[in-house]
C-alpha cells in the first residue's frame, strides 16, 4: 500500500508539473496567421491594384485559394514568395501569393475572403472594399511606374532650325510603324556588377528601363531569383533616375528593381527576365508642324496632356522583356577547408567575452560572441561552444545589427549563450573558433578567441538566476493570462486534486481491464505484439516513386505537392525528426550534427525553396519538372551516402 501511494504521488507531482508548464508556456507559442495585404483602397480606373495573401507561422501549407476577382482582370500573378525572419532566436516562416489586378470599371467593389489549408486547418481572410474612381492613373500607385517624361530631364538647347527635326523620336510621321519606333527607343536592360563569383559572394542586379519616349510602364512579371538569398536595395525618386549613353544615343534611364543576390549553390544560374506593359504616346507630325515657336515647346513640356487633342496623338501598348543573364557560381575550394566552416563568406572579425567573470551557483552566466564585418552576415550561424562538463550551456539568443543597403551587407551579429553551474569552482571555457572564406584573397581564414575563465562561488540555495528571472518577466509581459503568486498556489492545489482523482479513476479502470485481458489473451500473443517493430522513422525504399509517377503523367500540380510531401517524409525519417517538429531550422541543425557537406546542405535548401515556390502556380514546362526531379534524386543520393 505504501509503495502504491508513493508511486501514485510521484505520478501526481510529475503530471502537475507538466500541466503547469503547459499552462504557463502554451499561450506564448506562435499562432498561425492568414492575412490579406492591400495598401491601396482607392485607385484610378487605369491603376493597377496589388494584393497579397500571406500565411505566417505554419509548419505545412497545403494550399492558398484566392477569391474570385470579379470586376477585376488579373494583370500579373500569381507571384509566390516564401521565407523566414529571425529575431532573438525566434524564427517566423511565411508563404504568400500575390496578384496585380486591373479594374474593369469604376465603382465600389468587394474582394471576397481567400482560404488557406495549413497544418490541417482552414483559415480565411477578411473581405476588403476597393473604390475605383474615374481619375487617371495615380502617381502614388506602387505598381504603376511614374510616367517617363524625357523632355523635362534632357537639357536640350532649342535650336533655331525647325523644332520638329530635333524631336523626331517623339513624332510619328505618315507611313512610320509605331511598333518599330518603340523598339528603337524603349527597352529594359539587366545590369550586373559581375558574372562570376563564389558561393556566398554577392552580386548586384539592376533592372533598368531605357527610354527616349514618353511612356507609362507597369511591371507584370517579376523575377523569382531561385538559387539565391535575396535582399532588395532601396530605389527611390532620388536614385532611380539617370541619363546614360547606350550605343552612342542618350537615354533617360529609370531603375525598376535593384537587388543584391547571395548564391546558395555552385553552378550556372540564369537570372529571370523582368516583364512590363508600356503605353507609349506619339505626337502626329501634322499636328506638330502646326505648332510653331513657343507653342511647340509648350506642347512638349505638357506632352499629350489635356490640351492636346485626341486626333493629334497616337498611343501604342507594347510588352517589354529584359534579356536573361547567366551567372557562373564557383564552388568554394575543398582544399584547406576548416572542419568548423559553416558557409560564412566575406571579411569578418570576432570578439568573445563573459558578461561576468564571477558568479554563484544561484546565477546564470552569459557568454557573448560578436561577429562583425561584411559579407553574407545574415546567413551566419552561431559558433560551436565546447562547454566544460560541469557547465550547462543553452541555445544562443541572436541580435542582428546589419545594414542591408550596403554591398556586401555589413554590420554585426551577436550571440548570447546563457549557462549555469551547480558546483562551485574555477572553470575554463576553451578558445572559440570561427572560420570564413575570403573571396578577395581566395583563402579560408579562422579566427580564435582566447580561453575564458569563470569563477563560481557556492550560492545561498535561493536562486538569483537572472536568466530565469528575465524569462519570467518576459512571460508576464507577453502573457495576458499570467497569474499572481497566490493564484498560482490556488491553481496548483486545484490541479493536484483533479489529477489525483483522475489517476485513481484511471488506475481502477486499468486494473479491471488487465484482469479481463489476462483471461482472454494468450501470453504468446502478448509477446508477439511487444516484439513488433516501431513504425516510426522507416525510410522508404524509393522515396521519390510517387513523384516520378506524377512526372511521367506530366501532372505539374500534383507533381509538386507529391514531391513536397515525399521529401518531408523522407527527411523526417532520415534525421529522426517528428513530423510535427519539422522546420527548416530544425533540418539545418540535424544536417550540421550529421556533418553533411555544405554543398549538399545548400542544394537541399535550394530544392525545398524551389518546390515551395511552385506549389501554388507550377510551371507547365516538362523540362522544368524533369530538372527539379533530377535535383531531388541527386540530393537523396548524396544524403544516403553521407548519413548512415
Amino acid at each position: 500500500m505504501i509503495t502504491f501511494l508513493r508511486s501514485a504521488l510521484s505520478k501526481i507531482l510529475f503530471l502537475s508539473l507538466f500541466t503547469l508548464l503547459v499552462f504557463s508556456s502554451g499561450i506564448s507559442f506562435a499562432q498561425i496567421k492568414f492575412s490579406v495585404v492591400c495598401p491601396q483602397k482607392t485607385i484610378g480606373k487605369d491603376d493597377v491594384l496589388q494584393i497579397q495573401f500571406k500565411v505566417e507561422n505554419a509548419s505545412n501549407v497545403d494550399a492558398i485559394i484566392p477569391p474570385d476577382f470579379k470586376n477585376f482582370t488579373i494583370a500579373g500573378g500569381p507571384n509566390q514568395q516564401s521565407g523566414m525572419t529571425s529575431f532573438n532566436g525566434k524564427v517566423d516562416q511565411y508563404i504568400s501569393v500575390g496578384f496585380y489586378l486591373k479594374p474593369n470599371s469604376t465603382g465600389k467593389f468587394v474582394i471576397g475572403p481567400a482560404k488557406a489549408h495549413a497544418d490541417g486547418k482552414i483559415f480565411t481572410t477578411q473581405p476588403i472594399s476597393i473604390e475605383v474612381t474615374d481619375q487617371p492613373a495615380s502617381q502614388s500607385n506602387n505598381n504603376q511606374l511614374n510616367p517617363l517624361t524625357p523632355f523635362s530631364n534632357f537639357g536640350f538647347d532649342f535650336p533655331s532650325v525647325p523644332a520638329t527635326h530635333q524631336f523626331d523620336d517623339y513624332i510619328l510621321k505618315p507611313g512610320e510603324n509605331p511598333g518599330e519606333k518603340v523598339q528603337k527607343n524603349l527597352f529594359i536592360n539587366l545590369d550586373v556588377n559581375k558574372k562570376t563569383c563564389f558561393v556566398g559572394e554577392p552580386i548586384v542586379a539592376s533592372y533598368k528601363i531605357y527610354t527616349r519616349l514618353r511612356s507609362e510602364s507597369t511591371i507584370t512579371d517579376a523575377p523569382s531569383f531561385n538559387g539565391f538569398s535575396v535582399s532588395d536595395l532601396d530605389v527611390n525618386d532620388n536614385n532611380n533616375y539617370s541619363i546614360e549613353k547606350y550605343n552612342g544615343r542618350q537615354y533617360n534611364v529609370y531603375t525598376l528593381r535593384k537587388v543584391q543576390l547571395y548564391p546558395l549553390q555552385a553552378g550556372t544560374i540564369t537570372l529571370d527576365p523582368l516583364v512590363s506593359n508600356n503605353k507609349v504616346t506619339f505626337i502626329k507630325s501634322e499636328y506638330a508642324n502646326s505648332q510653331n515657336g513657343g507653342r511647340f515647346y509648350d506642347m512638349l513640356e505638357g506632352f499629350a496632356d489635356a490640351t492636346t487633342p485626341e486626333n493629334g496623338i497616337v498611343e501604342k501598348t507594347v510588352t517589354l522583356k529584359s534579356k536573361p543573364v547567366t551567372i557562373t557560381v564557383k564552388p568554394l575550394p575543398v582544399e584547406n577547408k576548416p572542419s568548423g566552416f559553416k558557409g560564412a563568406v566575406g571579411n569578418f572579425s570576432m570578439q568573445a567575452s563573459l558578461e561576468k567573470n564571477n558568479i554563484t551557483t544561484d546565477d546564470a552566466g552569459n557568454l557573448i560572441v560578436t561577429i562583425s564585418g561584411e559579407g553574407n552576415i545574415q546567413l551566419i550561424n552561431s559558433p560551436k561552444i565546447n562547454w566544460p562538463e560541469e557547465l550547462d550551456g543553452y541555445d544562443a539568443k541572436v541580435r542582428d545589427n546589419v545594414d542591408k543597403s550596403s554591398v556586401p551587407m555589413k554590420g554585426s551579429k551577436t550571440f548570447t549563450f546563457p549557462f549555469t553551474v551547480s558546483k562551485a569552482g574555477n572553470y575554463k571555457i576553451d578558445s572559440i573558433s570561427f572560420s570564413y572564406f575570403d573571396p578577395s584573397a581566395g583563402v579560408y581564414k579562422t579566427l580564435y578567441s582566447g580561453p575564458l575563465n569563470v569563477n563560481v562561488k557556492k550560492g545561498t540555495g535561493f536562486s538569483n538566476n537572472s536568466y530565469v528571472k528575465n524569462s519570467e518577466k518576459k512571460r508576464q509581459s507577453e502573457n495576458p493570462f499570467f497569474f499572481s503568486k497566490r493564484s498560482e498556489i490556488i491553481l496548483t492545489v486545484v490541479l493536484l486534486l483533479a489529477v489525483f482523482l483522475s489517476i485513481l479513476f484511471v488506475i481502477n479502470k486499468k486494473n479491471k481491464r488487465e484482469n479481463i485481458l489476462e483471461k482472454n489473451i494468450k501470453i504468446d500473443d502478448l509477446e508477439n505484439r511487444s516484439s513488433m517493430p516501431e513504425p516510426e522513422f522507416i525510410i522508404p525504399e524509393n522515396p521519390l516513386l510517387e513523384a516520378h509517377e506524377k512526372l511521367i503523367e506530366q501532372d505539374s500540380v500534383q507533381f509538386y505537392h507529391t514531391l513536397h510531401f515525399s521529401l518531408k517524409n523522407y527527411l523526417c525519417s532520415k534525421f529522426k525528426i517528428p513530423t510535427e517538429e519539422f522546420s527548416k531550422k530544425r533540418l539545418n541543425e540535424e544536417l550540421d550534427k550529421c556533418n553533411v557537406g555544405l554543398g549538399t546542405s545548400l542544394m537541399l535548401n535550394s530544392l525545398l525553396e524551389e518546390v515551395e515556390i511552385n506549389l501554388y502556380a507550377p510551371p507547365e514546362n516538362s523540362n522544368h519538372l524533369k530538372s527539379v526531379f533530377e535535383k531531388a534524386s541527386e540530393v537523396v543520393s548524396l544524403l544516403q551516402k553521407q548519413v548512415c
